[in-house]
């Protein structure tokens, strides 16, 4: 499933069972997306807002067809991450939305298995693409999560996503290019998905 940061009515035009939407702290559809597969991103990447992240939580609260909330992340550092999550778990927890732990750079540990509902692939892109990563998403898949990797803007890494079993991607491609980005990626996910 390709996740995009797109309003609901922009993504009309493209529904397909294999798109849903991404909110984020800047972006939250939360009256539109009940009829639709969605999930929350944190923008840690690209601009941390701690109330905006807390007012986004209290939008999307209760909302319908959640994949997972994506817990906040120190983007490439694995010990601050896990860090972090400590801090917000029950604050998490008591939103009763599929929590989302974020993978990041040098992860040479076990996660809190038990703790969330998916696994997000963040990081930078060596290690998004090497055998750490994905031996923390096979783990993942073996414990039953969904699995999302993040920045994802080739076809090359759409396919590199779905070889290691990944249920779900985004990337600003997407947003951005919808008109020359998304049909031809719906268009090849369909098609893998046929054969």
């Amino acid at each position: 499933m390709i996740l995009v940061h797109a309003s609901p009515k922009t993504l009309a035009p493209y529904r397909t069972e294999n798109l849903g939407v991404l909110c984020s702290p800047r972006c939250v559809y939360a009256d539109d997306i009940q009829e639709w597969s969605w999930a929350a991103d944190n923008d840690a990447f690209s601009k941390w807002d701690e109330g905006k992240y807390r007012e986004m939580l209290a939008r999307i609260r209760g909302r319908k067809g959640c994949l997972f909330v994506t817990a906040p992340d120190v983007v490439g550092n694995a010990i601050h991450t896990l860090r972090k999550f400590e801090q917000w778990y029950d604050e998490l927890f008591d939103h009763d939305l599929p929590i989302a732990y974020v993978g990041q750079d040098g992860h040479g540990f076990e996660p809190y298995w038990d703790w969330f509902d998916a696994f997000f692939v963040g990081g930078t892109t060596e290690w998004k693409m090497g055998p750490e990563a994905a031996d923390l998403v096979r783990e993942a898949k073996e414990r039953g999560k969904w699995v999302h990797m993040g920045r994802v803007n080739s076809y090359e890494r759409v396919r590199y996503a779905r070889s290691l079993g990944c249920d779900s991607v985004d990337g600003t491609q997407f947003s951005w290019f919808r008109d020359a980005k998304l049909p031809g990626h719906l268009n090849a996910l369909r098609q893998e998905m046929m054969a």
